[in-house]
């Protein structure tokens, strides 16, 4: 009996010794064992449920007529304060207990970031600074990113991610039938879905944004079928959701969206192949059946003709590179004209007027645009931060790009939460080439949570150029923490009470009432430049309604000081029309100088109504 317990207990040994990758736990200790975490810094269940809310609701939502900034103002909420709970909670923890009992260390990859951080902090003191409530949200937005990355690396154990992923795909699959209902100008009959009908939008409020929302969720159900996740029920639903989404991918004529989803699926099945399983990449087939079958189902049933049309554009207009060679050329100018200091956080869209004038010299064949964005997050980036911020970039992502392909090579054993975040970054950083899903909280946090869950066996977690040795220096980082989360939450909070005051003067008939209430509004500091714009617009709205010059130069001279601070197309159209109607020839040939040479005429009246 002894001999067969033995010869059963070498068998067994045997076994396991011969079993295949692919038989391995996939989630947490998937193909390789995740480092084990000493302590958590923050609860698993308020980590889990926190970072739910973050990663998978913004989408889903939006503003609402209550809110003056209708669309963005609860996505911020829903995704920034909850990262600010993590933060209060896992910086107060790491204040009392310190590294010694929390196991916390800045990784290099977290140094460098915090550098950053830090350097925007800073670089108003060179930077060509206007608008300093632009300054502190993308401020606090950089900020968040950072604070998750560092409490998801440091605490997420990876056996939750296959419901984030799920749960994001209802987001998506959701977020479709309110597009269709959209496209078919049905959305009034629900006060939930945003109303711009004839747009394929969801909530989520700009097309190339819902492009790269579906591609997200459609790789996160690529991920889960190739992993083989989900048993009896959770595959047939994962491939249900799959299709409905592979419907919306398509219909979202979005072509940046597209090509970052076949990246990231590409790098998914290279990694998973090599590292994993090889075999496994079979599953692909049904994947890519439903990709094909849905692609056709749209050009039968969806919007194919807009697909095509998109598809011919780019190969008839290919110099245009749809429509962003007059944004990149202005962007190259805007680049040169401040390569070492920048033009700011935030400050690419108050400096592109200016820089799209001096590229009309260059370039005058280009066409008159405005833009907030530079659609690439990369000229956005090097024009923001300047030569430092861009070389700090790039070396980050050369170090990170080495440690991956090192990884491949040596067929390193990587969970497969790690194998997942990867294919994610390759998405996330193709797209940004030709669009900006970083100036998107909702869809950018997904960026945080895939380099956090891949650096943290990719990178080295400690080097001696970054080694922070004092307890003390990271008992003072948990509470700069604290303070920063709770600081950003109050600013929230009270950009809210503000937005919310101007959205009440804004419904106001009576002007003495509208004008003390934007007043009152102006002084909330994050929405200080949206009251101050509304001001200047409601004296010329007042003016003209009681016919008085004297109003109407006190509206026209606040809305260039505006103007100045944050110079738009909008506000750029406005005076020019009462600049003109005002007979101040001198201050309407500055502001004419915006636009493309030999565009336009310069005339005024005078005061008597003649011509000039």
């Amino acid at each position: 009996m002894k001999g067969r317990e033995d010869r059963v207990a070498r068998n067994a040994k045997a076994g396991q010794e011969r079993a295949p990758r692919k038989q391995r736990t996939l989630f947490a200790k998937g193909g390789g064992q995740i480092a084990a975490i000493p302590k958590s810094l923050a609860p698993d269940w308020l980590l889990e449920s926190m970072l739910f809310v973050s990663l998978v609701i913004p989408n889903l939502v939006f503003s609402g007529s209550y809110w003056y900034q209708t669309l963005h103002l609860m996505k911020w909420f829903l995704a920034m304060v909850p990262v600010a709970v993590i933060s209060a909670v896992a910086g107060w923890r790491l204040l009392r207990r310190g590294p010694e009992m929390t196991g916390f260390s800045l990784d290099p990859f977290g140094v460098v970031w915090l550098l950053m951080l830090l350097y925007v902090t800073v670089q108003p003191l060179w930077a060509p600074i206007t608008s300093y409530p632009t300054l502190v949200r993308e401020w606090f937005f950089f900020a968040a990113l950072f604070g998750a990355y560092l409490w998801i690396r440091h605490d997420f154990k990876g056996e939750r991610l296959p419901l984030f992923l799920l749960a994001a795909a209802l987001n998506s699959a959701v977020n479709i039938v309110f597009a269709e209902l959209q496209i078919r100008d049905l959305n009034g009959l629900f006060p939930f879905i945003l109303p711009t009908p004839g747009n394929y939008i969801g909530n989520t409020g700009q097309q190339n944004m819902f492009g790269v929302w579906i591609a997200i969720t459609l790789y996160g159900g690529a991920f889960l079928h190739l992993s083989n996740w989900g048993g009896k029920w959770g595959r047939p639903l994962n491939l249900l959701l799959f299709s409905a989404n592979a419907w919306g991918l398509w219909n979202t004529t979005s072509r940046s969206a597209y090509l970052s989803f076949f990246v990231g699926l590409i790098t998914l099945s290279a990694v998973y192949g090599r590292l994993i399983d090889r075999k496994g990449l079979r599953r692909l087939l049904v994947l890519g059946l439903i990709l094909a079958a849905t692609f056709f189902a749209v050009n039968q049933f969806g919007r194919g003709g807009s697909l095509i049309a998109k598809a011919a554009d780019m190969v008839y207009n290919a110099r245009e590179l749809g429509q962003r060679d007059g944004i990149w050329a202005t962007s190259w100018v805007m680049f040169k004209k401040h390569p070492l200091t920048g033009v700011g956080l935030g400050h690419y869209k108050w400096n592109y007027l200016d820089a799209q004038r001096d590229m009309f010299e260059r370039f005058p064949d280009k066409k008159f645009q405005f833009t907030l964005w530079a659609h690439s997050e990369i000229f956005q980036w090097g024009c923001e931060f300047g030569l430092f911020g861009i070389t700090l970039l790039a070396g980050l992502g050369g170090w990170w790009l080495v440690s991956f392909l090192r990884a491949m090579v040596r067929k390193k054993d990587l969970s497969s939460a790690a194998v997942w975040a990867v294919g994610l970054l390759f998405l996330f950083w193709f797209d940004a080439f030709w669009t900006r899903p970083f100036h998107r909280i909702e869809n950018v946090l997904w960026l945080s949570f895939a380099f956090a869950l891949a650096n943290r066996e990719l990178l080295p977690q400690e080097t001696s150029w970054s080694r922070i040795g004092r307890p003390a220096i990271l008992r003072a980082f948990g509470g700069l923490a604290v303070a920063v989360a709770c600081a950003g939450t109050f600013l929230m909070v009270d950009s809210m009470v503000g937005d919310r005051k101007i959205a009440v003067a804004m419904e106001n008939r009576d002007a003495q009432t509208q004008r003390r209430m934007l007043e009152d509004a102006y002084r909330h500091f994050l929405v200080r430049d949206i009251a101050r714009k509304r001001l200047a617009y409601h004296y010329i709205a007042y003016a003209e309604a009681i016919g008085s010059r004297d109003v109407m130069v006190e509206g026209v001279d606040l809305l260039d000081e505006v103007f100045r601070y944050e110079p738009h197309s909008q506000e750029l159209s406005t005076l020019l029309k009462w600049e003109g109607k005002l007979g101040r020839k001198e201050k309407l040939m500055e502001i004419a100088t915006y636009l493309k040479p030999g565009t336009y005429r310069v005339g005024v009246r005078s005061a008597s109504g003649e011509g000039q």
